[in-house]
């Protein structure tokens, strides 16, 4: 007599005891209300800026800025739109961040090379500029820059006046513009009028055919007088 068997598995656990199970649910429950959230604080802001009148969009980039700006590396005043404050802030922004990327790279290469130096004061300098540098957060050290720094100087009406040439207060520095004029190319031209005499008597003239034998002290004088009165 044979006897009959049957392939039973053991039963799994129940979905709410499986940990794969309950990973994903936690998961699509996060995701719910990350959007749920979001949504609601779009709503919310939508609602607030309608009952005070404030407009959506990007219109307001044609409108009237009515501000000026102090530095700014193309043409701006106050009449200008909010788009152009906008390109504005853009070529300001490059301009800082690669002054900073130069100015960096030229500062650590320096302060790179003298914590290697042999001399043990300035390897000692580097190593302190370095470990106070590095282990201060950089949002801490423009808070340091700002508020104890900037905010400390007097307002542009009681600018700290250095010659009457240099103006320093909570805004910055403000040194004169060199503005070129025909003046500025006659200061060059007398200048140099008087060097030139010298480099052509030195130098003289440097074609691919020139020998130093061949130019001799008389041709130096010629050639000097020439630079002169030409």
């Amino acid at each position: 007599m044979k006897k009959q068997t049957f392939d039973s598995k053991p039963a799994g656990p129940k979905p709410w005891y499986d940990p794969r199970v309950r990973a994903i649910f936690f998961q699509v429950v996060a995701i719910a209300l990350v959007f749920w959230g979001g949504w609601v604080l779009i709503d919310n802001t939508l609602s607030n800026m309608e009952s005070r009148g404030i407009s959506t969009g990007f219109g307001f980039l044609d409108e009237s800025a009515g501000f000026g700006i102090i530095m700014s590396l193309v043409p701006y005043d106050a009449t200008m739109s909010y788009g152009r404050t906008f390109w504005v802030g853009l070529t300001n922004t490059l301009l800082v961040s690669a002054m900073g990327v130069v100015t960096a790279t030229i500062l650590g290469f320096i302060i790179g090379v003298a914590r290697l130096s042999s001399n043990w004061l300035v390897a000692k300098v580097s190593l302190a500029y370095i470990e106070v540098i590095r282990n201060i957060p950089l949002l801490l050290q423009i808070f340091f820059w700002y508020f104890a720094v900037l905010s400390s100087l007097p307002s542009p009406r009681q600018s700290v006046d250095v010659g009457g040439a240099f103006f320093l207060n909570n805004r910055g520095l403000y040194v004169p513009e060199p503005v070129t004029q025909d003046a500025l190319a006659w200061c060059g031209e007398a200048f140099s009028r008087p060097l030139q005499p010298s480099l052509a008597f030195v130098y003289g003239p440097r074609s691919a055919n020139w020998r130093p034998e061949r130019f001799s002290r008389r041709s130096r004088w010629a050639w000097a007088f020439w630079f002169w009165f030409r």
